[in-house]
């Protein structure tokens, strides 16, 4: 007897109420840890070239993955969260330091401006300082540690959900498409195939590269006595997780610092050294190489998808809008296949 879907569902509709129901109070309660599921199974995709290179011992390869991706990424974000916060709370302590250094600053930018200009700008500047500490007072602390202690917490739970679904991940799935006749089955694995293949090269390419560049600006910006490397190269990663940003955000301020500190061969040389050890190896090499042969999907499409995830739902749809993107994006891919395939059988039966 040929499957009926509307069939099963009929005869089934109690059993998929209750299953409805569970679904929407689960999701309902979950929400708020919306983005330590999305990141660990964004970390998941990451971790999984390492897991699998440790063949049958999966659990220990599941293991070392989520340690491997997930440890990096924390003491990277943390330490550079920590230093802008120490940063921002030197500079509440030093108000007039920081006014007489920003006045002293825009003077040499300025020096070739005549004095009427260079005057109201500096004035100007401080003016715009001096409103700084009201803005301060006013954003409700309540609110911010709130905000905070939900990131972190969710960071966490990104760390056991990345495990469990290296560990589970593909069994889980694989028993959920068990369940539907062998057609379906098959071609539900086409779909799936794709759309993992897809989402690997996005997130893997995305995050090795964001990576490689943060740890490598990190030792370049502590060689070259820039202030806050960690800080910095924490701003590289977050960067590097979009095409096209990269490393560029944050070493052309740089050099336009060192050119003010240090003079134009000193900003140069920075430039030039920074740019060739950060910005080639991860941005010429392991992102090409990575998303060419995992992923075809187009570059503005994932830049439009990380900016738009990231302006509508923050940390989660940053890497929730490219995975749906994707997903359609693979489902156009096999479909087409299908269609070209069955082409010329069409032709031949008529």
């Amino acid at each position: 007897m040929d499957y009926d879907p509307g069939r099963w569902c009929r005869g089934h509709k109690g059993i998929l109420i209750l299953a409805l129901a569970a679904f929407f109070m689960t999701a309902y309660y979950a929400f708020p840890f919306l983005d330590g599921i999305i990141l660990g199974s964004v970390f998941a995709y990451v971790g999984r070239p390492i897991r699998d290179r440790f063949g049958k011992r999966k659990g220990l390869g599941s293991l070392v993955a989520a340690i491997c991706v997930v440890v990096p990424v924390f003491l990277m974000l943390g330490l550079g969260t920590l230093e802008v916060a120490g940063q921002i709370a030197a500079l509440a302590k030093n108000q007039e330091a920081v006014r007489y250094w920003l006045g002293y600053l825009m003077q040499q930018m300025a020096s070739e401006l005549p004095t009427w200009a260079r005057e109201s700008l500096v004035a100007g500047l401080e003016n715009a300082f001096g409103l700084i500490p009201p803005l301060a007072a006013s954003i409700p602390i309540l609110q911010i540690g709130r905000v905070a202690s939900l990131g972190i917490i969710n960071f966490l739970i990104s760390f056991p959900i990345c495990y469990f679904i290296l560990l589970d991940g593909e069994a889980f799935v694989g028993s959920m498409i068990s369940l539907l006749p062998d057609e379906e089955m098959r071609m539900l694995n086409r779909y799936i195939h794709r759309v993992d293949r897809i989402l690997s090269g996005i997130f893997i390419g995305t995050v090795y590269t964001s990576i490689v560049g943060s740890l490598i600006a990190a030792a370049v910006f502590y060689l070259f006595g820039i202030p806050r490397p960690i800080a910095l190269a924490s701003i590289v990663f977050i960067a590097g997780m979009v095409p096209i940003l990269t490393s560029w955000v944050v070493l052309v301020p740089l050099a336009i610092y060192r050119y003010f500190t240090m003079g134009l061969e000193g900003a140069v040389i920075f430039f030039a050294i920074a740019s060739i050890l950060i910005y080639l190896p991860s941005e010429l090499f392991i992102r090409p190489y990575i998303v060419s042969t995992r992923s075809s999907l187009h570059p503005l499409l994932v830049l439009l998808s990380f900016f738009g995830g990231a302006l509508v739902a923050g940390i989660g749809g940053f890497f929730l809008a490219p995975s749906i993107v994707g997903a359609i994006v693979g489902i156009y891919q096999v479909r087409r296949e299908e269609m070209a395939s069955s082409g010329p059988e069409n032709q031949a039966l008529e």
